[in-house]
């Protein structure tokens, strides 16, 4: 899932799509800075001066407002970190360990030839009081795979008898391979064995949606008073770019092991503001700390840091002149050093990357070439281009964060000490820097990042198949697509695990993507916050984080 950041790679060629001019101008506050945290705990103590049960909310500074609250639709991590409060799948992700637990199935059990799973579900329901069933599940997965709802990982299901022919609007949705032979019993066929299929299970996207209230209410459904939801959580407000509030859920199935009564998530997208906010006490937990304030924030006993199972990297728009040319990409990427990055801007926290998939057990990897200013001048002259003619609208695209604009500037900066290129640097809010990536509304670089959504490396290696909706490349490689098709009917994990190997060495020959680190949790949370035990995904468990009393 995004950090990002994720479709695109489908048709022929087409002209460049213009975005608009970016002035360089940067707006300033008609405050002073320093009324800045007055004005914060004024709008704090304004909002939440009340409690629940006693319990004040916990108050979370997610990293961007929400684009979507349908599990079905989102792609990014500012929606997948509320998503677990408000659904859940029949498995629930693993902490420290990542295996998956059980969540509305409470037990399950696969055929000999490990192509059938049988879930058994507990009595679950929704948000509402209502029965949840298993053919919930079975209308939940025929929307998420149906052509019509536009998900943008729906290309998983392909692995889910008929999935393919369904999403080549060859057969209908309730063709695809899932049962409900009786309200508790929810059957998977599946088309060839997947060692991650229970992993999946775990993932939003695979969650249960309420089929009804999504007819009655159309894309007006996840609105508060509408949306119907069967975890730990219920949505009680969402002001849009002020704040989400949720409350403890009291038909979800393990409520008595909630302790958190209430939880405010507000949309921060500038991290120095968070870490105002936390520092003030306006706010419990933020996500992020800014590059600037790393150094200090790593002597704080609140600070929490670990290896996370994603990667910060820049992709490139592949359908527009010149950057249709690996040569150039190859430039660009090789004139980027990436252990400058690391240790100039973020302080040494998080690692560099010689490869897009970040460490994975059991996988060995690719060790791809990097920082070397003389090959990168080499490509750049073998693809044509120069700092006499240089190639057309170099620019890098970027969602507010001060962490993206501060290694913007320092790839900007190396690609004219090493190129003498000019890029431009273009910086757009959340939900607009998505849809221009989404919609190969970039002219050449932006930034993108990857977490997986399951410890496998195809979780990485299938983004850039040509029909994968989170391809925001434009890259299309025939080779490459039946190379990645290959790994999923492999049995054996040694030879399966080398033949992913060659899938990425194929990706990373043609660089529609630039690798610079692999990520690192860095985050700040109030002591008064327990069992909050991050997966390897940097994602949560909802129902046991509280503040203690």
């Amino acid at each position: 899932m995004m950090f990002i950041e994720k479709s695109g790679g489908r048709g022929s060629k087409c002209s460049p799509v213009r975005p608009p001019p970016y002035s360089g101008k940067i707006s300033k506050m008609a405050f002073p800075a320093r009324a800045i945290p007055i004005f914060l705990c004024l709008v704090f103590e304004a909002c939440h001066q009340g409690t629940i049960d006693g319990k004040r909310p916990m108050v979370i500074a997610n990293s961007a407002e929400p684009a979507t609250l349908d599990p079905h639709a989102m792609t990014g991590q500012p929606e997948v970190r509320i998503a677990g409060a408000l659904f859940e799948g029949l498995l629930i992700r693993g902490l420290s360990d990542a295996k998956p637990r059980p969540g509305v199935a409470q037990s399950w059990e696969a055929s000999a030839d490990a192509k059938t799973y049988t879930f058994h579900l507990r009595r679950a329901k929704w948000s509402d009081g209502s029965p949840l069933t298993s053919r919930d599940f079975v209308r939940s997965w025929r929307r998420f795979v149906d052509p019509a709802t536009g998900s943008e990982y729906s290309s998983l299901l392909k692995i889910v008898r008929n999935g393919v022919p369904i999403r080549e609007k060859k057969s209908p949705p309730d063709s695809l391979g899932v049962y409900a032979p009786d309200d508790s019993t929810f059957v998977v066929n599946l088309e060839y064995p997947v060692g991650f299929f229970l992993d999946l299970c775990a993932f939003e996207p695979f969650f249960p949606v309420p089929i009804d209230t999504i007819a009655k209410y159309q894309d007006k459904w996840t609105e508060p008073g509408h949306l119907v939801g069967n975890g730990p959580f219920k949505l009680t407000a969402w002001k849009r770019n002020v704040e989400i509030d949720l409350i403890k859920n009291p038909f979800y199935w393990d409520s008595a092991h909630v302790k958190q009564s209430s939880v405010v998530v507000k949309p921060v997208e500038d991290q120095m503001t968070a870490f105002n906010m936390f520092l003030g006490k306006e706010a419990d937990w933020i996500y992020s700390v800014p590059p600037s304030k790393l150094e200090a924030a790593k002597g704080m006993p609140e600070f929490y840091r670990q290896p996370m199972f994603g990667t910060y990297y820049y992709i490139v728009n592949c359908r527009n002149p010149g950057y249709d040319s690996k040569d150039l990409r190859k430039a660009l990427s090789y004139a980027i050093d990436r252990e400058k990055i690391v240790q100039r801007v973020l302080k040494g926290i998080p690692t560099a990357a010689h490869s897009f998939v970040p460490p994975t057990p059991g996988y060995a990897g690719v060790d791809m070439p990097l920082f070397d200013p003389a090959k990168a001048r080499e490509f750049l002259a073998k693809s044509g281009y120069g700092p006499n003619k240089p190639p057309p609208d170099l620019q890098i695209l970027y969602n507010t964060a001060e962490t993206h604009r501060d290694i913007a500037q320092v790839v900007q900066q190396m690609w004219k000490e090493n190129l003498g290129l000019n890029a431009e640097l273009v910086n757009y809010e959340w939900k607009v820097y998505l849809d221009n990536t989404k919609n190969l509304n970039y002219r050449s670089v932006a930034r993108a990042s990857w977490i997986g959504d399951f410890a496998d490396p195809i979780s990485f290696l299938e983004l850039y198949t040509s029909d994968n909706g989170n391809n925001r490349t434009g890259y299309k490689s025939p080779a490459y697509d039946k190379a990645i098709q290959s790994t999923w009917t492999i049995s054996d994990p040694a030879l399966r695990m080398a033949k992913l190997k060659e899938c990425e060495a194929m990706l990373l020959d043609d660089m529609p993507i630039i690798p610079i680190y692999y990520y690192a949790l860095t985050e700040l949370r109030s002591p008064k916050i327990e069992n909050a035990v991050p997966s390897p995904l940097g994602l949560y468990s909802w129902k046991d984080i509280h503040l203690a009393e």
